[in-house]
């Protein structure tokens, strides 16, 4: 099935030039093709078909990655546990490297991929993977994960996991319908890369 229809810059709309020079002259240009850019990655085309949604969607993105409470070992948990249920293998694939970077193990990773109740390090990993997948088949918790959760992550913790289940089943759904891909012209380094989803500055 086609993808979505690739647009060039210009093409767009002032909403979509504002979109497209964050995604390019932004913390995320260095591996969207910066200010030479002809063409976004798929899933951020997508995004510019509605790109007042794509334009929240990156603003959360950055404050989870920059501001979160929550360690870059349970965001990426995260990531790959929703990508998986919801069947966005793209990305999956794509965060398994920052995953590992964070932490997890590939034991975790795999099981999670493969839709098995992975094994754990510790408490904090088991809790973060039962609410995102209560959440995800049931938009809420058990009382007591969310008590357990609540005593392990705080108010803002639980809060910033449902922001996160949020924001990936939003890229899941884009990678399914628009049948994203990752393309072979765009590249970064992938220490760089790494560095990035860590929540360090690009």
């Amino acid at each position: 099935m086609e993808r979505f229809p690739v647009l060039k810059k210009a093409d767009l709309d002032e909403e979509q030039r504002a979109l497209w020079d964050e995604l390019t002259l932004g913390p995320r240009g260095f591996y969207t093709g910066g200010p030479d850019a002809e063409r976004l990655p798929d899933l951020y085309n997508a995004w510019l078909q509605f790109p007042e949604f794509g334009a929240l969607m990156i603003k959360l993105g950055e404050v989870l990655r920059t501001k979160s409470k929550l360690d870059g070992r349970l965001r990426e948990l995260i990531v790959l546990t929703t990508s998986a249920m919801l069947g966005a293998r793209v990305e999956f694939d794509f965060h398994v490297p920052f995953a590992r970077n964070e932490g997890l193990s590939d034991d975790l990773i795999a099981a999670i991929g493969a839709g098995r109740v992975p094994p754990f390090a510790d408490a904090a990993e088991r809790v973060v993977f039962e609410a995102n997948v209560q959440l995800l088949r049931g938009a809420a918790l058990t009382p007591e994960t969310r008590e357990e959760a609540i005593a392990l992550l705080g108010y803002r913790g639980v809060t910033e996991v449902i922001a996160t289940v949020t924001l990936y089943i939003a890229t899941a759904s884009t990678t399914n319908v628009a049948r994203v891909k990752l393309a072979d012209d765009f590249s970064a380094d992938p220490d760089r890369l790494k560095n990035y989803f860590a929540g360090n500055p690009a």
